[in-house]
């Protein structure tokens, strides 16, 4: 397929799979992608000593929570593998990137069975790792503060997603997309 042809305001993912992220489905919607992208974007916005992706801050969060918010947790910045993690500093001056990804936020939550709006506890898990990943990477520079590879962090995320499954009435997808 040329680029000519790919379908009007979408993109194409990792999978293969197009979204358009202006008027989403739960179908246009893969794990596997939502893993593959966080994996490879750096928290606060590269501006580290070293690389600390989305995808385990989001696993991070995930083992901070209940079991009743483990899926919520997981996934609370999944919007991100399609829309890219900006900084909340920023993004509280662009209105419209929050509607973006609220619809979008609100297809992926149908999808998985998760609570959207995120529930009080998510927000203050995500929240708590936002002050030590402040502290940590960027005050402290601690070498200490174990950070994985893009690899490892898309494997975590995909093995906590499976491991949601214990907690939620959700049926896990294959993790292979379809197209």
């Amino acid at each position: 397929m040329r680029i000519e042809d790919a379908p009007k305001d979408s993109i194409r993912t990792f999978s293969g799979l197009f979204i358009n992220v202006f008027e989403p489905t739960p179908e246009m919607i893969c794990i596997k992608d939502v893993a593959h992208s966080l994996s490879q974007q750096p928290r606060f916005a590269g501006h580290l000593f070293k690389f600390y992706s989305v995808a385990q801050h989001s696993v991070l969060c995930m083992r901070y929570a209940d079991d009743k918010n483990k899926l919520g947790a997981l996934l609370h910045d999944s919007s991100e593998g399609y829309l890219l993690d900006i900084p909340s500093p920023i993004k509280r001056r662009m209105p419209e990137y929050k509607s973006i990804e609220d619809n979008l936020m609100s297809a992926i939550a149908k999808k998985y069975g998760f609570e959207y709006p995120l529930t009080p506890e998510v927000h203050a898990i995500d929240r708590k790792l936002l002050h030590i990943e402040w502290e940590a990477l960027m005050i402290n520079k601690d070498e200490n503060f174990e950070c994985w590879s893009q690899q490892e962090a898309e494997y975590q995320f995909l093995t906590s997603y499976k491991e949601c499954a214990k907690f939620n009435p959700i049926e896990t997808e294959a993790i292979e997309c379809q197209e």
